[in-house]
């Protein structure tokens, strides 16, 4: 053995067998996560929204701040509404009467939603729409409604302000 010159041929199958290896380990890490990610997926509840600038397919769905769930899809509704599916954990049971709305993390961070728990002694079941829902704050609606309010307070219109 001391000695003996590994070819050029002998490194590619090496190689290819590393390869093959580490491929293997996280093609099944993925299964297994996938199949992990399915047995905690509980039900899917649907919303819908007017404006659901900057919420991404996969974000997260809170309760408490605590993750509870994810956006699975966002689709187009009747009515140019955006319908969002959620799928959550299936140890959470909520009233009928509870909401979800769009915040932000920070000022310019991740868009997520969050639940509101109702008080009704009704419980959502798969499939089931939440009924109210609140559209995110786009920052520039914000700024808008903050300057109107500025200028309602100063007896300001439009057209003084534009000369």
């Amino acid at each position: 053995m001391v000695g003996m010159k590994i070819t050029m041929e002998q490194k590619k199958i090496w190689v290819g067998f590393i390869f093959a290896l580490l491929l293997g380990v996280w093609l099944i890490m993925v299964h297994e996560r996938s199949a992990l990610d399915q047995s905690h997926r509980g039900f899917t509840l649907y919303a819908f929204f007017n404006k659901t600038d900057g919420l991404n397919n996969g974000a997260e769905v809170r309760l408490g701040g605590m993750n509870v769930g994810r956006v699975v899809e966002q689709t187009f509704a009747e009515g140019y509404q955006i319908k969002v599916e959620l799928a959550l954990n299936k140890d959470y049971e909520l009233p009928v009467d509870s909401s979800l709305q769009i915040e932000t993390d920070g000022l310019m961070g991740a868009k997520h939603l969050e639940i509101v728990p109702g008080a009704d002694d009704e419980i959502l079941v798969d499939g089931d729409v939440i009924g109210y829902t609140q559209d995110v704050m786009v920052l520039n609606d914000l700024l808008d409604k903050v300057l109107a309010y500025m200028r309602d307070k100063k007896g300001v219109t439009d057209e003084e302000e534009s000369n």
